[in-house]
């Protein structure tokens, strides 16, 4: 984009591209009529007379000697035309260029250009875990923690429906309601009795013990897994909060360069279009000379 401000001054003075496309169009005009005066050149006279008649007619004059000496001026001529033409057709193609490449600005190129940052992509951060929260507990507590779970799943087993506990005391009232029992016949028969050797209200005690002991484990379990619950749960929130704020943060701040960004290009398009041409110095002679010709208004330098 730089490289294209060399045609264009810095103090507004110049040719708008309109007056310079007109110039360019004039010096082209120009160069047909210094081409044609140049191709039309003749170093020699045409006459022609008939067989036996001493008197000739001159067809075509050649030119003399100051004349020839002028071809010099003409092929200068010619090339400075059109290298004014060339210059100013590249000065309008390089403000077409430059509109160009501002319209189709990048959000990217326009945050380079203006210094500026868009806040990264967020990421969603890590989450708390049940391994991660139990990882951060105290020795005491990570072991009490265990050790719960451990009580807790022992105890259960045992006076659970099924369990070891639970299926003797079962058996002993079931003995003591019918403390006898008779397997094969004849003489092969035997008779089995069952007599408690311990206390039913010993049994039963230690069977209800047992189960306060199993509520009051699960409880102080279920608390600490409660309190993971909790954390772990208070970590994803936290994560979805902020990863969420982050990606409504980022958006407005695209929203608002992508606004930034449209109204920079509108300006700047203005300004280029805005933008006068300059003649060089080497040229400034024959954009005279176009510039005078037909005494046109609409081509002096505004």
């Amino acid at each position: 984009m730089d490289k294209d401000m060399i045609f264009f001054s810095a103090d507004g003075n110049g040719l708008t591209s309109t007056s310079a496309n007109h110039i360019a169009n004039m010096a082209k005009e120009m160069i047909c009529g210094l081409e044609a005066e140049a191709e039309g050149m003749t170093l020699f006279s045409t006459s022609v007379a008939l067989i036996g008649s001493d008197v000739s007619n001159l067809l075509e004059k050649g030119i003399d000697d100051e004349a020839l000496r002028g071809i010099s001026r003409i092929l200068h001529q010619i090339s400075d035309a059109k290298s004014l033409i060339a210059w100013l057709r590249e000065a309008i193609k390089a403000k077409e260029r430059l509109i160009k490449e501002t319209r189709e600005l990048t959000l990217e190129e326009f945050l380079k250009l203006e210094d500026r940052k868009l806040p990264d992509e967020p990421k969603m951060a890590k989450m708390l875990t049940e391994e991660d929260y139990y990882a951060t507990l105290s020795i005491d507590e990570r072991n009490r923690y265990y050790r719960l779970e451990t009580l807790a799943a022992v105890l259960g087993k045992a006076i659970h429906p099924g369990g070891a506990f639970a299926t003797t005391r079962k058996e002993l009232y079931d003995h003591i309601q019918k403390p006898r029992s008779v397997e094969g016949d004849g003489r092969d028969t035997l008779i089995y009795t069952y007599t408690p050797t311990v206390d039913t209200q010993t049994v039963e005690d230690i069977y209800f013990m047992l189960q306060k002991q199993y509520r009051e484990a699960q409880a102080k379990l279920n608390s600490m897994k409660s309190d993971c619950e909790r954390a772990v749960t208070e970590s994803a929130v936290k994560a979805k909060t902020e990863f969420a704020k982050a990606v409504k943060d980022r958006s407005e701040a695209i929203t608002t360069a992508e606004a930034d960004k449209a109204a920079y290009i509108q300006k700047r398009v203005k300004e280029i279009s805005g933008l006068r041409i300059i003649i060089p110095e080497a040229l400034n002679a024959i954009y005279e000379e176009v510039s005078h010709l037909g005494k046109s208004s609409d081509a002096v330098k505004d």
